[in-house]
């Protein structure tokens, strides 16, 4: 399956471009994220908080998307079982943070999620 180099987003066969970056796919699947394997260093033995709660049926793509913003911040993150969530039917999906991260995590989530959604007709 292509995939984004930018976002790692991965698309279906015959998918050119990234919808939302707008670049040209790369065959394959994604490699591992170097940020992605530095944050689960980072998180390693550090006293984790959960820092918001999703739900609904989009709560493990929105806990993701979460998890990306704050990783592209620096701030490393974590969705316990995000692997078994995929399969299973959850209602509430956590993503935690280190416990000295929890103020930032907070704020920049805050400032994401309560930003007023673009206007379609613009």
């Amino acid at each position: 399956m292509p995939y984004c180099p930018r976002c790692y987003t991965e698309y279906v066969e015959g998918t050119s471009d990234c919808e939302d970056c707008r670049i040209p796919l790369q065959p394959g699947s994604p490699p591992e994220r170097p940020a992605a394997a530095a944050a689960s260093e980072l998180l390693r033995g550090a006293r984790l908080v959960r820092v918001h709660t999703f739900t609904g049926p989009t709560g493990l793509l929105d806990a993701e998307m979460a998890r990306n913003i704050l990783e592209e911040q620096g701030i490393p993150s974590f969705v316990p079982g995000a692997t078994s969530l995929e399969l299973l039917p959850v209602l509430d999906v956590p993503l935690l943070v280190r416990e000295q991260d929890v103020a930032k995590a907070e704020a920049t989530l805050k400032g994401y999620f309560d930003a007023p959604s673009p206007d379609p007709a613009e």
